[in-house]
Formats: C-alpha cells, structure tokens, sequence
C-alpha cells in the first residue's frame, strides 16, 4: 500500500502532503457516498440579493482586454 509523503519547507515544518492516488480515490468514494446533494434545496437564494448580472459581466470582461 502507498504511502503518504509530507513536503517541508527549509525550516522542517510540514507545509503539504503528497497523496498517492489509491488513497485518493478510495476516500474521494467514502465522503461521495456520505453527501446526498439536492439541487432543489439551493432554489432561490439568491432572490433577496440585488444582483445586475450584465455589468458584473461587462466587469469580469474588462478584467481580461489585453491592451496592446
């Protein structure tokens, strides 16, 4: 079975871990079987929230013209 391998920084404290991919998958499976999602429960939170879908676009759009 693999292992889990920590990563270090240059003072020697733990700062990730390296999960090997069986372990992965085998808990990706554990926690998907224990969450029951029901889109149904999320409908209509956003309703009391002022929201201006357009300009948030046109704002996230600004964001990315590259100008020359």
């Amino acid at each position: 079975m693999a292992t889990l391998q920590y990563v270090y920084d240059s003072k020697g404290n733990k700062t990730g871990v390296i999960i090997p991919i069986e372990i992965w998958d085998e808990e990706e499976m554990k926690i998907r079987d224990d969450i029951e999602f029901r889109p149904q429960d999320f409908r209509g939170i956003y309703k009391n929230i002022d929201l201006d879908l357009d300009e948030d676009i046109r704002n996230l759009r600004d964001e990315w013209v590259r100008e020359c």
